[in-house]
């Protein structure tokens, strides 16, 4: 018997790099935009002859998944490839790449899309970016029926996590905490109005999380004018306006939410502005978000009535124990990606046990039809119908139990395809490629 497992193998295989494996600067001198992406796969399909193949690209991870590859050492062919298309070298036998084979390439995968593989534990970007890159192959030819099957199955491994387990929940940065705290203190923020100080890195993500939690009127005070105007065009249908930082005492009543982010060696906001300013407001709640270090925020506002002031050790204790609990369902999120992989392998081995089974009844059925023609003419034509039925019916009874084990085949793991093997070894039957049920995976 001519056993083949690595025919009923996937022959997915991973290789790729991520925050545990490498530094930031390597990380972002690999990221790919599209083009690159594009060629990327080309190559892949090309050169290396992967039926298909996908690039996951982003600040935290590159990661190349390929189907059907032909050629010996995937990962030093990816290593190659990084230095053609992004002129890193990351030696000569790619010695920092990891490399998974299924199943679990597709674990890998599943894990990568729930945020379990994540710098920020269950971080929901990485959703989107799974997205992408499935876009992305299928712009640039490389998705196909198999891959295409299994981004499916990690996006609803990773809605299954969010729905079913906590692993979503909660902040996860001091931006994300502190936008959170907002919601908390002064209810729905579709009405509210934020004053950023400062025009940076923290400041950007500020203005997102604002946005996305229905704050639609900002202020930016910045000492760089270009910058701040740069980071108010970033945002999209909202109202921006900039002002300098000498004008925070005239535009600080006006606001609801103060985030402030600079590299001020002093205080940026003092406390005279904030009672000035909660005069003015007639003491509507007043929420400072101090994300400097040094603070730029005098602690001293924080005594003021309805002031509610929070920095970043605060805002780090609120992080801390929302990741505490991220923590604690990584098992259950864990359960769940061991039942989509398992899913998905099921899936997968049935594409090769339809044909099979199809196969092996039409190769009983075509005999007997053979004999039955064989011997028409002893039989009278009142009696063909009969004879017919009859040898239609011992085909059927000698089939059944043998189609009932096949067709559990694909729950049985190793064992189930080897029966598969066997069959089609003890009959003579080859797989058919490109078969009607190949092709059908939705």
């Amino acid at each position: 018997m001519s056993s083949n497992i690595a025919e009923a193998s996937l022959d997915f295989l991973c290789v790729g790099l991520n925050h545990e494996t490498s530094p930031l600067e390597i990380r972002d001198a690999l990221v790919m935009n599209e083009a690159e992406v594009g060629r990327a796969i080309e190559a892949l399909r090309g050169r290396a002859g992967a039926e298909e193949a996908i690039v996951l690209s982003t600040c935290n991870r590159t990661e190349i998944y390929a189907r059907g590859a032909r050629v010996s050492d995937l990962p030093l062919f990816v290593n190659d490839l990084l230095r053609e298309i992004k002129g890193m070298d990351l030696g000569a036998r790619g010695h920092r790449l990891y490399a998974y084979r299924d199943p679990e390439s597709v674990r890998h995968l599943f894990r990568v899309a729930c945020g379990l593989n994540s710098q920020v534990l269950g971080e929901p970007q990485i959703v989107g970016q799974v997205k992408d890159a499935l876009t992305l192959a299928a712009r640039s030819g490389g998705s196909g029926p198999v891959t295409e099957r299994l981004l499916d199955a990690a996006l609803r491994c990773a809605k299954r996590a969010r729905t079913e387990t906590s692993i979503g929940r909660g902040p996860i940065s001091s931006v994300y905490a502190a936008v959170s705290l907002a919601s908390k203190v002064l209810g729905s923020l579709g009405q509210r109005r934020a004053l950023l100080v400062g025009s940076g890195e923290m400041a950007g993500r500020s203005i997102c999380h604002l946005m996305d939690s229905g704050v639609s009127q900002f202020t930016i005070a910045a000492r760089n004018r270009e910058r701040a105007e740069a980071l108010a065009s970033r945002a999209g249908s909202a109202v921006v306006r900039v002002v300098s930082l000498e004008a925070i005492p005239v535009v600080l009543p006006g606001a609801d939410i103060v985030v402030s982010a600079t590299a001020s060696p002093g205080f940026v906001l003092h406390e005279p502005a904030v009672r000035g300013a909660m005069k003015i407001r007639k003491n509507r709640p007043l929420l400072l978000i101090d994300l400097a270090v040094p603070r730029d925020i005098d602690p001293a506002a924080a005594r003021l009535p309805n002031v509610f002031l929070h920095d970043l050790d605060a805002l780090a204790a609120i992080v801390a124990q929302s990741l505490e609990q991220r923590r604690a369902e990584v098992p259950g999120v864990e359960l769940i990606v061991d039942e989509e992989v398992t899913r998905f392998m099921r899936w997968y081995r049935s594409l090769m046990l339809k044909p099979t089974v199809t196969a092996f009844r039409s190769h009983f059925e075509r005999i007997a039809q053979e004999e039955l023609e064989r011997h028409r003419a002893r039989f009278r034509p009142e009696d063909q119908p009969a004879a017919e039925s009859l040898t239609r019916s011992i085909v059927q009874k000698l089939l059944h139990r043998p189609t009932t084990r096949l067709n559990r085949a694909g729950e049985d793991g190793n064992t189930g395809i080897r029966r598969i093997d066997a069959v089609r070894d003890l009959f003579g039957i080859e797989r058919e490629e490109g078969t009607d049920e190949d092709r059908d995976t939705r």
